[in-house]
């Protein structure tokens, strides 16, 4: 049905792309020393931009221009591998957001209680849960009505999350290095911007990888866009470029004024803009001007990332793999029963995390299990790719990569590898004991495992009982 709301322009989806690729919370779990990298997050930062984020970015900018669907990453995957891997395509994705929720609205409550100017309540487990499941159950039932409407959220939702960082970067460049309010707490010679091979490192790094993926997000939206085969590539790298800038010198900034392990995961960005702005004089008000605007860009990326997974899996996938009811569309294309499903569940597993001790401690938790299951869509997602250019599916003559189609088959190489490795490496043991790294790899390693066999055995079911021929 042909609905009257206007299309996302170039504009509107620059900022989309930017809601949807950048996360402020990443500068701060990367440069903890506790469970980061300190300084040497910021050279990390640097060449994973150049070697996998805008890479990453370009391919999905091709292949989107080249497949202008709403089926996005389902599309590609299925024209080089086939109907079943698309569809794990689209599973691994929708069941690894279903864990990013979860550690996305516990870094929105966080933020709302430096907002009120009472991170005191984050002590208490359920008060945390009772916003979370709330706010996100509210976000579900606004997604349903698609990103053309949804995009004054994530307008000003993309200005949010952009201007708290540049605000933490004066305050650093400015108070401590140009008026020499404080001294810099944190030394940027060679030896320290060398990570230390460890395993937390590792899983640090894995982590980096992981907040420079989403580059195929909006494509999802790709029926509600104006001229999305030339506007989307624009847009891809416009914010890929301004989203790696922020990170890298994001990362300067917090350690200038934190010293490394004094930085938290999930309370680092707000600690340093309090220290800074105590630096050159200016009130907790800075504070919760920022954590608002962080708290409201969270808004416009929850609800891309909502909307986007239900529409790619449930909305694209053969007929008859779901229940009509949950695969029905509304009038913008949205399967809005299935969105309401996954609200139930995402506050099934957000009432499960009050379980553990501790705001941050379910945090990083989320946040690493995250980063091992939403990697494995963008391993089929590069076969796709390396695989298409290898046969000449493509024809594109809007926005190709790179001229020659050998450059695109080895940059593509170049980011699975380091996709596979990003894997690797978050699946490396970190507890202290034997008996608590067993139970960590059961965790990670199990759990994945077990969601692509869940995956399998859908697609089993649905090709024996409902498409036996």
């Amino acid at each position: 049905m042909e609905t009257k709301i206007r299309k996302i322009k170039l504009r509107d989806l620059i900022f989309m792309n930017i809601s949807a690729l950048y996360g402020i919370r990443w500068i701060a779990k990367s440069t903890a020393a506790s469970f980061g990298l300190g300084v040497a997050a910021i050279p990390m930062w640097l060449i994973f931009a150049v070697l996998f984020f805008v890479p990453q970015a370009l391919i999905c900018a091709e292949l989107a221009s080249e497949y202008p669907s709403d089926g996005g990453l389902y599309v590609w995957v299925k024209e080089a591998l086939g109907e079943k891997y698309g569809f794990m395509a689209s599973w691994l994705n929708w069941t690894s957001k279903l864990f990013w929720y979860a550690s996305f609205m516990t870094f929105f409550t966080i933020n709302i209680a430096y907002l009120i100017g009472k991170p005191e309540m984050l002590n208490n487990k359920y008060i945390t849960l009772t916003c979370s499941v709330i706010v996100f159950v509210i976000l579900s039932v606004l997604s349903c009505r698609g990103m053309a409407w949804g995009k004054i959220f994530t307008n000003t939702g993309a200005l949010g999350s952009t201007i708290p960082a540049v605000i933490m970067i004066l305050l650093a460049f400015v108070g401590i290095g140009l008026l020499g309010k404080a001294e810099p707490s944190s030394t940027y010679y060679a030896r320290d911007l060398i990570p230390d091979l460890n395993a937390n490192s590792f899983v640090a790094i894995s982590a980096i990888i992981f907040g420079y993926t989403g580059g195929e997000v909006a494509a999802n939206f790709v029926t509600e866009m104006e001229n999305p085969r030339k506007n989307y590539p624009k847009a891809i790298l416009t914010s890929a470029v301004l989203v790696a800038t922020i990170y890298v010198i994001g990362s300067v900034a917090i350690t200038m004024i934190l010293p490394t392990d004094q930085i938290q995961a999930s309370t680092g960005i707000l600690d340093a803009i309090r220290q800074g702005a105590a630096n050159v004089g200016i009130g907790y008000w800075l504070v919760q001007l920022v954590a608002f605007g962080i708290a409201f860009s969270m808004l416009g990326a929850t609800l891309i990332y909502i909307a986007s997974p239900i529409k790619m899996l449930f909305g694209s996938v053969p007929k008859g793999m779901f229940s009509e009811k949950l695969t029905t569309v509304n009038e913008v294309g949205i399967p809005e029963r299935a969105i309401y499903l996954q609200a139930g569940i995402v506050s099934v597993l957000l009432i499960c995390t009050s379980l553990f001790p501790g705001v941050d401690t379910i945090y990083n938790v989320l946040v690493t299990m995250t980063a091992l299951t939403a990697l494995f869509p963008y391993v089929l997602l590069l076969i796709s790719y390396i695989k298409l250019k290898k046969e000449k599916k493509m024809k594109n003559e809007v926005y190709v990569m790179a001229k020659q189609d050998s450059t695109c088959i080895w940059i593509g190489r170049i980011v699975l590898a380091l996709c596979i490795i990003g894997i690797v490496l978050t699946c490396t043991p970190v507890m202290g004991d034997l008996k608590s790294n067993i139970i960590y790899q059961m965790e990670m390693v199990g759990g994945g495992l077990l969601v692509i066999a869940s995956g399998l055995w859908l697609w089993s079911y649905f090709s024996k009982k409902i498409k036996p021929d």
